[in-house]
Order: C-alpha cells, then sequence, then structure tokens
C-alpha cells in the first residue's frame, strides 16, 4: 500500500519510508533539543536515559527490520508484537482502560496517555512553540478555574499560585486555562506578545 497508489512499487513514499522518514525526522529533532541550548529539555538524568536507551532500541530494530526485509530483529517476530500490540491498544488500552479509569484519572486518559497527537503536540509545545502560558501568581484567588477546565490534566492553579509559568510536554497551549480565568492571571503569549489583546 502507498499513500499515492494501490501499487507501492511504483513509488517512494510507501508506508515504511514515511514512517522512516518521521523517525529520523524525530530523533533529529531530539538530538538538537539535547545541543541547542534553548531547546534543551528540563529532564532529570535517569528518564533522559531510559529515553535514549528506549529510542535507539527501536532504531535499531526498525533498521535491521527495513534492511534485511524479514519479520524478526532483536528476537522479536514483529508480526506477533503487532497483532498483541493491537489487541492491548486497541481493545484494552482505548477502551477499557480508556473509558474505565475516568472515575479515577480524569477525563481524556486516552488522549493524555496514549493518544501519540497529544504526544507530539506536546513536545512541540515544550520545545519549539512561540506560544506559552504565562503566569501572573500575585492575583491568584485559587478559584481552580484553571485546574477544572485543563483538558490535558494539568493542575494549573499549583502552576498560577507558585508565579511559574506552564512549560510541560503534557500541556498543548490550547489556552482554554487562560480564558476561564476570572483575573486574568493566565496568558496565552506569542513571544511576549499576548494572544487576547488581538482579539
Amino acid at each position: 500500500y502507498s499513500f499515492f497508489h494501490n501499487n507501492p512499487s511504483g513509488y517512494w513514499l510507501n508506508k515504511t519510508g514515511f514512517l522512516l522518514i518521521l523517525s529520523v525526522i524525530i530523533l533529529v529533532l531530539v538530538l538538537l533539543s539535547w545541543f541547542i541550548k534553548p531547546f534543551k529539555q528540563k529532564l532529570d538524568t535517569k528518564a533522559l536515559r531510559i529515553f535514549t536507551l528506549i529510542m535507539g532500541l527501536a532504531w535499531v530494530a526498525v533498521l535491521i527490520n527495513y534492511f534485511t526485509g524479514s519479520g524478526n530483529a532483536l528476537f522479536i517476530n514483529f508480526y506477533t508484537l503487532r497483532s498483541w500490540y493491537g489487541f492491548l491498544i486497541g481493545a484494552a488500552f482505548s477502551g477499557v482502560i480508556g473509558v474505565g479509569f475516568y472515575p479515577l484519572m480524569g477525563s481524556r486518559v486516552w488522549c493524555r496517555f496514549g493518544c501519540p497527537m497529544a504526544a507530539i503536540l506536546g513536545v512541540q509545545q515544550k520545545l519549539f512553540s512561540r506560544f506559552r502560558i504565562t503566569t501572573n501568581g500575585g492575583q491568584c484567588i485559587s478559584c481552580g478555574n484553571c485546574s477544572t477546565y485543563c483538558e490535558m490534566g494539568i493542575d494549573v492553579r499549583a502552576y498560577a499560585q507558585k508565579g511559574q509559568n506552564i512549560v510541560r510536554a503534557s500541556c498543548v497551549g490550547c489556552g482554554i486555562c487562560a480564558a476561564v480565568c476570572p483575573r486574568g492571571v493566565l496568558r496565552l503569549e506569542n513571544g511576549s506578545k499576548d494572544i487576547f489583546d488581538r482579539v
């Protein structure tokens, strides 16, 4: 299967090629974020080592599978792994856990913990986005509207009370917390300009 036609032999951008290109782009961005100071991630060393190990193993597995053409890499049968992944993510995680944990973990469990789009937007928000949620902690009245309406389950009120800007990978920068703040403590800003001043 190709993104352009049913016959992938005539096109270079098939599913494997697309995933390989996307993986290279993500790896380059992650490596750049380690070495370029403005984009440096604020991760502790243990989390960084675990992330690097997982990314390295995933890359080795993808490259071995891509260049050998076999369904096995690192002693793992990818076809079996794919069927288990489909069951665990498709049925168990997004179905049972995604709905069953709403009372315990709040709304949007799938969006916060399983959705790849939320992860991509969160990392982009943390590392590259000019949009930031900034706070003015001296005016916070602790009403809790920001934390109640945050769709990613972040305790925004704790950041607002401390006067800390929200720079987290889980924040996608939607700006709902800033819109519901009655005192204007939270602001969605683009660089030094306030977004809501232009509306």
